[in-house]
């Protein structure tokens, strides 16, 4: 029984971790902090942006 506890409490950690994850990049996203390919459009990258 002592195991299935393990893993649970595994998979709970796993879980806030992807979530905690997903959650930082919508932030970012919402601010403007990504590339999306466009150069001449994009917001988040300073004039760093590399796109090919």
């Amino acid at each position: 029984m002592s195991g299935i506890w393990g893993n649970v409490i595994v998979l709970a950690v796993l879980v806030a971790v992807v979530a905690l994850a997903v959650r930082s990049l919508w932030k970012s996203h919402k601010s403007g902090g990504h590339c999306g390919g466009d150069c001449s459009a994009c917001g988040g990258c300073d004039g760093g942006c590399h796109c090919k």
